[in-house]
């Protein structure tokens, strides 16, 4: 009888931890479905066939996300702090490598986050005491962009917008396919967000390109505000609203929110310095964030929107029907690059004007390469570049061909712009003269001391001979002068190089300093590619080893030797270039 209870009490213990283990197991997949794949939703998310009450979420659109339980502890990312790694395990290694060679971040980081982690609200108090009457402002279609993302990031950035976001604000989430191989940006991807009614994968039949990418994006929206977003971004709460208001106010104003930065590496956000910063460029169009101290223009208060002459290209709303004024992006760009710089110039020059809003934070992956450039075979920012300034840049398009070494626009190479040229002239847009009064009047001096284009002759040798480039072996002589204005046409520009159709001469450490032509690298440290012409003696001098260019063997050997300004075999002829710099700053 005692050993019959003893049965009873044991079976009933062994239910209890059966139970018990069940309980513990389910609860795991719980938390697995609402801090890893982010499974629960708010209630405006939801497809039809999957009914939730407003009491299962919490509230998002006025907090910066979900509430941890107390007794958890904090996940990985968290608060936007770093993602701990041992970087000293192999395979851990091994996979954070791989990342940044494929997606140029640390994708194991990212994975190990949530796709819904937490941000802080890192808005400045003066903002947060606007209260901005979300009611009166119009809905807006999200334009995303994606080529073989990946999959934690771009979930990531989808969720941050719909946890942080009004949802009468959002018309429309858009992803754009650019053509992705990867196999989970496929059916998988289609299948996760057929739950959000308000997200929409459209795909491209082919390669497109990021700048024709977001036009195939654009087009496909109905909203009359269009935001765009990259697709490795995270929102913060109260991002939109600010974006919004800028452009209800003025509908030709491009709003750009403050971009905070989020390291590539360990997925840490930074936010303090993003706010001190103002888009600009030099004059080989590569975009840069300067000091807002370094600008003329003054704010007295620091949260309001402020002028800016340049824009990352990535984040901006702007009115539907001014960017189809405006052109949308010129399509004969190729791949990446330069569409910013394009859309900056033309809408202060067509009417309108952009401004970077304080209030709206939205942060972004500083990626350590971009993987459009890695796969376009050939210099686009060259080509890119080079449309720019034919259509946009009137008398100063000069300025960039001599950035890149070539004499003129070759429509049969960079492609034809007659339409763009019309499209400006219907649009009414002004001279980039009074861009650069108007809107970046701290843009540089684009000419040097001694700047000169075209042949280069020497004193010593005949008025027959020019400075040559054997493009077939890289070396330099003196040659017969030919007139066609390719291995003979030379600029001294911007950056003092000695440039011919972006190959530069360079100083090369070899035991000793000879001449060689390389790629132009623009390595302001290390200072090879740099040179000086004095025009009081007509040497061309080397910054880095301070001797100069001269003819020995009647032209067949170009040397550096120390400069001797009685030497004749040291003296190069030049034209120099004639342009009015006027209206730029001085170094």
């Amino acid at each position: 009888m005692v050993k019959r209870r003893n049965l009873r009490r044991l079976f009933t213990v062994c239910i209890y931890l059966t139970v018990f283990g069940v309980s513990c197991f389910l609860y795991k997949i719980y938390l697995i479905n609402i801090w890893l794949d982010g499974e629960l939703v708010a209630k405006s998310r939801l497809t039809s066939h999957k009914k939730w009450q407003s009491t299962d979420m919490p509230m998002l659109l006025k907090t910066s996300t979900l509430a941890l339980p107390s007794d958890r502890a904090s996940p990985p990312g968290d608060l936007g702090r770093r993602v701990e790694m041992d970087f000293k395990d192999n395979a851990t290694f091994k996979m954070i490598k791989q990342g940044l060679e494929t997606f140029g971040y640390n994708s194991y980081a990212s994975n190990l986050m949530s796709v819904r982690r937490r941000l802080p609200d890192i808005r400045a108090p003066w903002c947060l005491k606007q209260n901005l009457t979300d009611s009166l402002l119009p809905p807006t279609s999200i334009v995303i962009v994606f080529h073989n993302e990946a999959w934690s990031v771009l979930l990531r950035t989808v969720h941050s917008i719909l946890d942080r976001t009004p949802e009468h604000l959002i018309h429309e989430i858009v992803l754009v396919d650019d053509y992705s191989t990867a196999a989970y940006l496929k059916t998988r991807l289609d299948d996760y967000f057929e739950r959000f009614p308000k997200v929409r994968i459209i795909r491209a039949p082919t390669r497109l390109g990021l700048i024709v990418a977001k036009i195939f994006g654009a087009k496909s929206t109905t909203a009359s505000i269009i935001t765009f977003l990259d697709a490795h971004v995270e929102c913060t709460v109260g991002w939109l609203e600010p974006l919004l208001a800028v452009i209800v106010n003025n509908s030709t104003t491009i709003a750009i929110p403050t971009i905070d930065q989020i390291d590539g590496n360990t997925m840490q956000l930074d936010k303090d310095f993003a706010p001190r910063l103002v888009g600009a460029y030099r004059w080989d169009l590569n975009f840069g964030w300067w000091g807002r101290a370094a600008m003329k223009k003054r704010y007295p208060n620091p949260y309001v929107p402020f002028d800016t002459p340049a824009m990352a290209g990535g984040l901006f709303a702007i009115e539907r029907t001014f960017f189809e004024r405006l052109g949308w992006y010129d399509k004969g760009f190729e791949m990446y690059g330069i569409e910013n710089i394009e859309l900056s110039m033309k809408s202060w020059m067509c009417g309108g004007k952009m401004v970077i809003v304080p209030c709206s934070r939205v942060a972004h992956i500083q990626k350590q390469s971009h993987p459009y450039l890695q796969s376009a075979g050939k210099d686009v920012i060259m080509k890119n570049s080079l449309r720019l300034a034919e259509v946009w840049m009137d008398e100063y398009k000069q300025v960039m061909f001599d950035v890149y070494g070539v004499p003129q626009y070759f429509p049969h190479y960079f492609g034809p712009v007659d339409d763009r040229k019309a499209l400006r002239t219907r649009a009414g847009c002004g001279s980039f003269r009074d861009y650069v009064l108007n809107a970046f009047p701290e843009m540089m001096n684009p000419l040097v001391p001694g700047a000169f284009r075209g042949e280069i002759h020497n004193a010593a040798c005949s008025s027959k001979l020019c400075l040559t480039h054997n493009w077939t072996n890289h070396s330099l002589m003196m040659a017969v002068c030919d007139r066609q204005q390719k291995q003979q046409y030379w600029t001294h520009n911007f950056y003092r190089e000695l440039n011919n159709y972006s190959s530069c001469i360079e100083t090369v450490n070899l035991g000793g300093y000879r001449l060689e032509v390389k790629r132009c690298h623009r390595n302001e440290k290390t200072r090879t590619q740099r040179w000086q012409y004095v025009v009081a003696s007509g040497q061309i001098k080397s910054e880095k080893v301070g001797k100069c260019l001269a003819v020995n063997e009647g032209g067949k050997v170009i040397a550096m030797e120390r400069c001797n300004t009685s030497d004749h075999r040291q003296k190069w002829l030049v034209t120099f270039i004639n342009l009015d710099v006027s209206i730029f700053r001085y170094y």
